[in-house]
């Protein structure tokens, strides 16, 4: 805007609005909008804080020296059982929408990378389809190699017993050792940008009969683990009698 005094500026062009700031650009970190989140689903219920601290006392105090102790001992148990409740309510009703939250991004993620594994794994089929029939004709030239050289060798010793026969003199027998297998050099097929394709020899096992192949991996520390597991799953549901296994029973506290 124009002026009618030289010796005053013009007047400033006004300036353009401020660019509205994001929805939520103000929000804490997410662990730290949880953690408040919880901490009020607790402060929620008045007292609750001064009572958790009260149920930790009573039981640093607490002792069970004779019926009338063990019992209230028990009450106090009943109580601490009945706040962790309410702890565990105000978790799952926090943790709720975060879990939400964190299924549907697992959810994209299986989306898309579950056809890139398919996609994937079709490709590595084509290749090692490819790569076996290479593999049979690697095995074929193979046999024809040591077929050939045992014919050049079994033709070498007809010509010197020929030799023999000839000068009509006892020679000892010409024998020969069996020709080693020539192995051809496995071809690298290599990509335009930069992959390096090749077969690999890739052993597999199938159990035909389990209480053999056990003792072979009996002393295996995983499979001693999932012994470990498979005896207490037989325990807790009642059976009392393993060979090999030692069974007992203990006294624990249970407070209903």
């Amino acid at each position: 805007m124009a002026t009618a005094f030289d010796d005053v500026k013009p007047w400033p062009a006004k300036a353009p609005p401020m660019a509205a700031a994001p929805i939520g650009h103000n929000k804490p970190p997410m662990d730290v909008e949880a953690r408040a989140a919880f901490d009020a689903a607790l402060d929620s219920r008045e007292g609750f804080r001064a009572r958790v601290a009260s149920l930790l006392g009573a039981a640093d105090r607490a002792s069970a020296i004779d019926n009338d102790t063990a019992g209230r001992c028990g009450e106090l148990v009943k109580q601490i059982r009945a706040a962790v409740k309410v702890i565990e309510e105000a978790h799952a009703t926090t943790k709720a929408p975060y879990l939400a939250a964190g299924r549907a991004v697992d959810a994209a993620k299986n989306e898309i990378a579950g056809k890139l594994d398919d996609a994937k794994r079709g490709v590595e089929a084509k290749q090692s389809t490819y790569l076996k029939e290479q593999e049979v004709i690697r095995q074929a030239e193979l046999r024809r190699q040591r077929e050939a050289e045992a014919a050049r060798r079994r033709e070498e010793a007809e010509r010197a017993r020929a030799v023999e026969a000839s000068e009509e003199r006892a020679v000892e027998p010409v024998t020969f050792d069996p020709p080693p297998p020539i192995e051809p050099e496995r071809t690298v097929i290599r990509g335009d940008y930069g992959a390096a394709v090749s077969g690999k020899r890739e052993w597999l096992a199938q159990v035909t009969d389990y209480e053999v192949a056990f003792i072979a991996v009996a002393n295996n520390a995983k499979v001693r683990e999932a012994i470990d597991t498979a005896v207490k799953a037989l325990v807790r549901g009642g059976v009392r009698e393993i060979d090999g296994v030692r069974i007992w029973s203990d006294i624990k506290a249970s407070n209903r």
